[in-house]
């Protein structure tokens, strides 16, 4: 049976108000190191990152480096502590950016497939998921080896491209066709897989996917408001 259509959506700053990735990244140190070792390692991290920044490496050499952080630890500790961060997160108001939510929500109700694509874990992100009843993640999935992570991402790297090749692979699976899609992404780097389908949403943020948005004139979603020039 043909599905109706799916609905992709970016996570970080599209339907959350943070990058779940560095905000895990945090939590899960102090976790389990305490804080003062947990916020050194954390610090050290980061500086690493900032390095790769001004150096100009693009976001998928970014996503991979911060992977690497994750070498030799267990799996089984990192997804009772994304459940835990989650839990401290799903409480402050502001977590979710609510237009974007609703509009998650009416794809529900319209019997819509609704798919997280994202950057960041499939780990970080179950939590979430699980919330919405969202049953498709197309996330970064960390290798493991010997019951540890290795350090190294299972290709595609969900970022860019790997989005967007992402999100083509569950269309051909369900058969369903992309001009019926529909994505929601607030960056630059998810233009691929925005171009990718029938239907795609901007979340205001990056002013060079605004511009896109502008040219194209594809509907802009304002955080705080209602959807401009079109609804899902």
């Amino acid at each position: 049976m043909k599905a109706r259509r799916i609905a992709f959506f970016d996570v970080d700053e599209t339907l959350i108000d943070l990058k779940s990735m560095f905000s895990f990244r945090a939590f899960y140190f102090r976790r389990l190191w305490g804080a003062e070792r947990g916020n050194e390692a954390e610090a050290a991290c980061a500086k690493r990152i900032d390095e790769y920044v001004r150096k100009g490496f693009d976001r998928s050499a970014i996503n991979r480096l911060f992977y690497e952080d994750f070498r030799d630890h267990q799996p089984a500790l990192v997804a009772d502590a994304a459940l835990a961060w989650y839990v401290q997160e799903r409480t402050r108001s502001g977590f979710f950016i609510l237009p974007v939510l609703q509009a998650l929500q009416k794809h529900q109700s319209n019997a819509d497939i609704v798919a997280f694509v994202s950057g960041s874990a499939v780990e970080f992100l179950t939590p979430l998921a699980t919330e919405l009843g969202v049953t498709h993640v197309l996330a970064n999935r960390m290798e493991t080896r010997d019951g540890r992570f290795t350090g190294q991402l299972i290709p595609p790297q969900t970022i860019g491209l790997g989005k967007q090749q992402a999100a083509l692979r569950l269309m051909d699976r369900l058969n369903v066709d992309p001009a019926d899609c529909y994505g929601y992404g607030d960056h630059l780097t998810d233009l691929p897989l925005l171009m990718s389908i029938g239907n795609p949403i901007v979340v205001a943020g990056d002013p060079a996917l605004l511009r896109h948005a502008e040219q194209l004139d594809w509907p802009i979603l304002y955080p705080g408001a209602s959807l401009h020039r079109g609804e899902a």
